[in-house]
């Protein structure tokens, strides 16, 4: 079984998100799957999403993604398929779902745009066999002080496994703010960064996801293409 799993801990994203992104996701995935969202609070998430429930505050935001990992959540034989709330997809993703079906692969960070050759693994979308890669768990849950020496989840994993993670082709996850849109294109207004102007952007044929990283969010962003398919 395909698990499209997310996660949705504390306040930085409303419950449109996670019903967003499973809205996407059945538009544009047909591989059988179930979805399923790790959180603390269910309130007003579309009842066809499975839950499972974060009934702890040992962590904040993004450092219960490690939690996933946990052995016993899902099925052996099972394939795990993580997205970050704040992604648009756009087009057919049975790709991504089947792309490398026994490895360990996630998007190349977002900053390749700036340092092309650094490989480095950006966490927002991740596939991994079920039940395998477990101590991105064990190790945080015996020692949370650890994941202090890394910036974010991704640092923490990438240093965990950079030896077998392998990555998407490019083109399939594009930064929508760096390869779609230009940075120049960003302007500050009170204290979050928004475009300038509203494009009616194209995306190259091969590209299924776009993706968001600070601001803005995709409810920030009036695009079409952001708007017609953030939903």
């Amino acid at each position: 079984m395909l698990n499209v799993v997310c996660l949705k801990y504390g306040d930085k994203y409303g419950p449109i998100y996670a019903n967003n992104l499973y809205n996407m996701i059945e538009r544009h995935l047909t591989v059988p799957h179930r979805f399923v969202c790790f959180t603390d609070n269910t309130l007003e998430l579309n009842p066809k999403i499975e839950i499972k429930l974060i009934q702890s505050q040992r962590f904040s935001g993004w450092w219960w993604k490690p939690y996933i990992f946990k052995a016993d959540h899902f099925s052996d034989g099972d394939t795990n398929l993580f997205f970050d709330l704040d992604m648009v997809i756009v087009n057919n993703i049975d790709n991504i779902a089947n792309y490398l079906p026994n490895d360990f692969v996630g998007l190349q960070d977002v900053g390749r745009v700036f340092k092309r050759g650094a490989d480095r693994l950006g966490s927002a979308v991740l596939k991994w066999p079920a039940n395998q890669y477990t101590d991105i768990w064990t190790n945080l849950d015996a020692n949370p002080n650890y994941a202090r020496q890394f910036q974010g989840d991704q640092d923490y994993i990438w240093n965990l496994h950079k030896s077998v993670i392998k990555f998407f082709p490019e083109k399939w996850i594009q930064s929508y703010k760096w390869e779609i849109r230009d940075r120049a294109e960003l302007v500050r207004i009170n204290g979050r960064f928004n475009f300038d102007t509203v494009k009616d952007v194209q995306v190259d044929k091969e590209t299924n996801v776009l993706a968001f990283h600070g601001s803005p969010d995709p409810h920030e962003v009036k695009d079409p293409i952001i708007v017609d398919n953030w939903q």
